[in-house]
């Protein structure tokens, strides 16, 4: 699945990689019940686009992606935005938190822990969590399990519970602004929102 990242980033297909934050991550950033900013883990950041939005508005970013290429960009927008955030190359499922760090109070995933098999994904999730500090909030971007169609896997949401057994399961939504095609048009996205013990 990296692989095919890394070729799309080359190609320049990015069609997850968006500038302007979704409304659901500006609700926790801005809005009336924003969270009090602190230290914040971009998981599978991208071009950092979101990273530096949430360093703009008082949060210590740490961003982390698999894909040198994307990374590059990152560090590039987020120099001429002067906005300090902490790039790190590796791979969710693999990095642990000695090098990742601990005490996080936010968490964002716009669609990387969707894409991983299941192994992987719950090394991954075990990973964020030591990461997390009680109380912490994930915004999670997950399609669904079980359409036909190009990568991502998909999460099935029957499954949360169980794999965030450390986390509570706050809210999920509907991810209407994202308009599936292809293979993927019955994916189902969704917005969740889960709270560690």
């Amino acid at each position: 699945m990296s692989r095919a990242y890394q070729v799309m980033y080359r190609l320049g297909f990015m069609p997850w990689e968006h500038r302007q934050p979704p409304a659901q991550l500006t609700d926790l950033i801005e809005g009336p019940r924003a969270l009090p900013p602190g230290d914040m883990l971009d998981i599978g950041c991208g071009t950092g686009h979101y990273a530096i939005y949430c360093a703009r508005h008082g949060w210590t970013v740490t961003g982390v992606d698999i894909v040198g290429r994307a990374l590059d960009s990152a560090r590039q927008y987020a120099n001429q935005a002067h906005a300090d955030v902490r790039f790190l190359h590796a791979d969710i499922a693999k990095i642990g938190t000695a090098e990742l760090g601990t005490g996080y109070g936010f968490l964002l995933d716009v669609g990387c822990l969707h894409g991983l098999p299941d192994g992987p994904l719950q090394r991954a999730i075990a990973t964020i969590t030591d990461a997390a500090e009680p109380g912490a909030t994930l915004l999670m971007l997950a399609f669904n399990r079980g359409y036909r169609g190009p990568a991502p896997r998909g999460i099935d949401p029957a499954r949360i519970p169980a794999l965030f057994a450390q986390w509570d399961l706050a809210s999920r939504r509907p991810a209407s602004e994202i308009a599936p095609r292809g293979g993927t048009r019955r994916a189902g996205p969704s917005w969740y929102r889960l709270i560690r013990r």
